[in-house]
């Protein structure tokens, strides 16, 4: 008995040692406050300290709030807490102490999407309040992408006010802003560029290289904007900002599904990504197929021209099969030839490195099959169909950019972002007429790399400075061969007879340098009126070489250009009362002409472009403003803009001679390609004026209805040598009446075009007059009628399912119109059903 009460005292003495101990470590943790530590809190966009941030314990015992510098001191806490960081506007963050200190000590907050709205990145190429800038920009957030499902990159881009899109084929879209297009237009994607020296003046389909499943963000900014992005940006940027991974995020693992259908186009889109989050690291990858089929045009024929658009016959033929006929088509109301499939990959990494800076890794990749050149396909040469073949290859787009964010935070250099980049692209142009078993093919392959850095000073209460540099290079390479065809039947088996033909960029190879300082500098007079001053240099160099065989023009041996310019910006924004505001931009941009521009052999329709090594760089001087009203409730809201565009040196084209042709007597014409063909070139054809107005408003009908629209009004003054200037549509825009009721929305949609009269087309034949209605022929001149006007309702509705299915529907074109947007060679879609789901997991 005595033994077990001494075994019994032993045990309880030492289990009693260790119940000390633990309470003893308890009470140590309880009163280890954070003595000396401090955190600083701040957006994570803006990278801006955030004053008034609530920062609480797991149970509300203990709470502080960050300064003006953003700074909260941790002293009252303990290092068992669990903060939670608080700010209205800002998505709410809960963090551990190790977690903290995992971030430098420098907790970055996001804010919600509908603040985000409030926030623009593109201009001058840093974050700033939208209320403080001067210029026009739209933002197109994820959640319109969602519920609106555009199909391509560039129907995306129809989501944003005044914005137009040219087609000539399925896989088209060539977005217009203020009257500019193509690459007087520049995109750019997460910082960098797209625009390329190949980039050309008349219809550009490259929009559609950008997944918009992928999108988080789009920031188009409308008028001259050269200070921050350089050549180019006359008409306007549209900036696409892919989805980022969010590090150490509350849910670790994110997964979403989405497909489409649309019956207009027989187009079946599946998109599927999934984003990993981890303490100092978080990745996003997307992947989506798109399948695109023959597309129905409108039966409706209110504009009166009962054959303009339809299509009687059409080429059966394609890579590995010969007709030599055309075929009939059972259905004229079918648009064949359009259908093409394409795939888009996306990847992103997000590391955090030491001292607060962060490692982004952006890999995309797009690949499309065969795009067929739909009204080449449809164009007539006495009485009959001219091409057999004319198809785009493949358009293959990779894009490596590794992407570097530093946080020194001390005079000079408060924070900046480093962007590299390596860019390969390549496109393809096939043709074949009927009657010929020759088979041409032009290629070109470009190769781009480039860096930008975007920095920026400590920020004063008042004032803060942008600054930055870009260096980009292009390297083209062009090769054409023309090859015969061997038929088995009507199997092509093989081919014989390969030649030179003319390539379709400086045949010895070219290249495209530019290299650019900008700054800017922001101020903030009072709480009422903001300012800015900007300026850029930028230096471009041309090196371009022909070879001797299969030349256009004797002449053409090689060039060597440079451009220098200096464009500059001044804007005010004025808040007189909070809810309105008065913005005022005096800008100057200048495009210098690239590889297209000065070097490209192209024949359409009968007139064949060649290049002018003469050619000069193109400026624009532009005055915009104008007045918006935005209350908090937004029961009503407007914005007002007016804008004019000086122009000096316009490149346009016009009829050029080649003193050393001897193919033909007229000194105007040359034998290409088996025709005889006119020849234009690329000319500074003087000055010119582009101006307008575009409106936005928005009006609370009901609780959960209501109204908005849009209108741009655009006019161009005649040019001396060349009258009318190309892409001008006068007068269009639309309507929504959106009606929410709990998870549901419903929208109607109002589109219209006016008309646009023949004598208003531009003779370069960028607008494409032939496209339009034949009214007659007058002395074998054939009279056209221009395009009609037309207006479209559509109705599209979602519904959320839960908090993981989103359900789309739509009825697109509901009375099934005929009609074609301006400059267009390809009829719109008819009435079209659209059925879309997605599913997050």
């Amino acid at each position: 008995m005595g033994f077990l009460n001494q075994n019994l005292s032993k045990y309880f003495i030492k289990s009693s040692a260790k119940q000390w101990l633990f309470f003893v470590w308890i009470m140590l943790l309880t009163i280890m406050h954070l003595h000396g530590q401090s955190i600083t809190v701040i957006d994570a966009f803006t990278q801006r300290p955030l004053e008034e941030v609530m920062v609480v314990n797991q149970n509300k015992e203990r709470y502080s709030s960050s300064d003006i510098s953003g700074k909260i001191d941790l002293e009252q806490f303990i290092v068992s807490d669990l903060l939670t960081f608080q700010l209205m506007g800002y998505e709410t963050l809960s963090l551990s102490l190790e977690e903290i200190k995992d971030r430098g000590n420098v907790i970055a907050l996001f804010l919600d999407e509908k603040q985000l709205e409030e926030i623009v990145l593109s201009v001058a190429r840093t974050a700033e309040q939208s209320r403080k800038i001067a210029e026009k920009v739209a933002v197109i957030n994820q959640k319109s992408i969602a519920t609106q499902s555009p199909a391509t990159g560039a129907d995306l881009l129809l989501l944003a006010p005044s914005i137009r899109l040219q087609k000539s084929q399925g896989g088209g879209g060539s977005p217009v802003l203020r009257g500019f297009e193509a690459n007087r237009v520049l995109l750019v994607v997460d910082g960098v560029r797209l625009n390329n020296a190949i980039y050309r003046s008349g219809h550009l389909q490259n929009a559609i290289t950008v997944d918009p499943n992928s999108i988080e963000r789009v920031e188009v900014i409308y008028g001259s904007s050269s200070v921050g992005y350089g050549s180019d940006a006359l008409g306007g940027v549209v900036h696409y900002y892919t989805k980022t991974p969010k590090i150490n995020n509350s849910q670790p693992l994110m997964n979403a599904f989405s497909s489409t259908y649309n019956s207009a186009q027989n187009a079946f889109i599946s998109h599927v990504e999934t984003e990993a989050s981890f303490k100092k690291w978080a990745s996003y990858t997307s992947l989506t197929y798109s399948s695109f089929g023959d597309l129905k045009m409108g039966k409706n024929r209110q504009h009166g021209f009962t054959d303009w658009g339809l299509v009687p016959a059409y080429s059966r033929n394609n890579e590995t099969t010969y007709y030599a006929q055309p075929s009939l088509n059972p259905d004229p109301h079918l648009q064949k030839n359009v259908g093409y499939t394409q795939f888009d990959f996306l990847e992103k990494v997000v590391i955090n490195l030491p001292k607060a800076s962060q490692l982004l890794l952006n890999f995309q990749l797009s690949n499309s099959s065969n795009i067929s050149r739909f009204d080449k396909l449809n164009e007539y040469i006495a009485g009959s169909l001219r091409f057999a073949e004319w198809f785009y290859g493949p358009q293959k787009r990779a894009l490596f950019s590794p992407q570097l964010k530093l946080f020194p935070k001390n005079k000079f250099l408060y924070k900046g972002t480093i962007t590299a980049a390596y860019q390969a692209l390549e496109e393809s142009r096939i043709q074949r007429k009927f009657n010929s078993l020759t088979r041409e093919t032009q290629k070109e392959k470009v190769k781009v790399l480039s860096i930008n850095g975007d920095f920026e000073l400590a920020k004063k209460e008042r004032s803060s400075i942008a600054y930055g540099f870009e260096l980009v290079s292009n390297r083209i390479v062009s090769t054409a061969i023309a090859k015969d065809l061997v038929l088995s039947g009507n199997k092509i088996t093989s081919f014989n007879n390969l030649r030179p033909i003319p390539t379709r960029y400086p045949s010895d190879g070219s290249q495209y340098n530019t290299a650019a300082l900008y700054g800017n500098f922001r101020l903030d007079f009072s709480s009422k009126t903001s300012f800015s001053l900007g300026g850029r240099f930028t230096t471009t160099h041309l090196k371009a070489n022909w070879k001797e065989t299969a030349l256009i023009d004797a002449n053409l041996n090689k060039v060597n250009v440079k451009n220098n310019a200096l464009t500059g910006s001044f804007s005010v924004s004025y808040r007189p009362k909070t809810p309105w505001r008065i913005n005022l931009l005096l800008s100057s941009g200048f495009r210098s002409p690239n590889v297209d521009d000065l070097g490209k052999i192209r024949e359409n329709k009968g007139m064949l472009l060649v290049p002018n090594t003469d050619l000069k760089p193109e400026y624009v001087y532009n005055i915009d403003g104008g007045i918006a009203y935005t209350p908090a409730q937004k029961n009503m809201c407007f914005n007002l803009r007016f804008y004019h565009s000086s122009l000096r040196d316009y490149i346009g084209r016009m009829a050029y001679e080649l003193a050393a042709d001897q193919t033909t007597l007229a000194p105007a014409t040359v034998e290409f390609s088996n025709d005889i063909v006119t020849t234009q070139a690329n000319i500074n054809i003087g000055n010119g004026r582009i101006y307008g107005l575009s409106f936005e408003g928005g009006l609370k009908l009901l609780e959960g209805l209501d109204l908005n629209g849009n209108f741009t009004y655009t006019h161009a003054a005649q040019n001396e040598m060349i009258g009318a200037l190309p892409s001008i549509l006068p007068f269009y825009g639309g309507a929504v009446l959106h009606y929410k009721k709990d998870a549901f929305n419903l929208n109607l949609n109002y589109t219209f075009n006016s008309q646009k009269k023949p004598e208003d087309y531009s003779s370069g034949g960028e607008d494409g007059l032939e496209e339009t209605p034949l009214l007659a022929t007058v002395d074998n001149q054939a009279v056209f009628a221009g395009t009609p006007k037309w207006s479209i309702f559509s109705l599209r509705g979602n519904y959320q399912l839960n908090k993981s299915v989103l359900l789309n529907a739509a009825v697109e074109n509901i009375f099934d119109l005929h009609y074609r947007t301006f400059a267009s060679g390809i009829s719109a879609p008819g009435r079209s059903l659209i059925l879309g789901t997605q599913v997050n997991f």
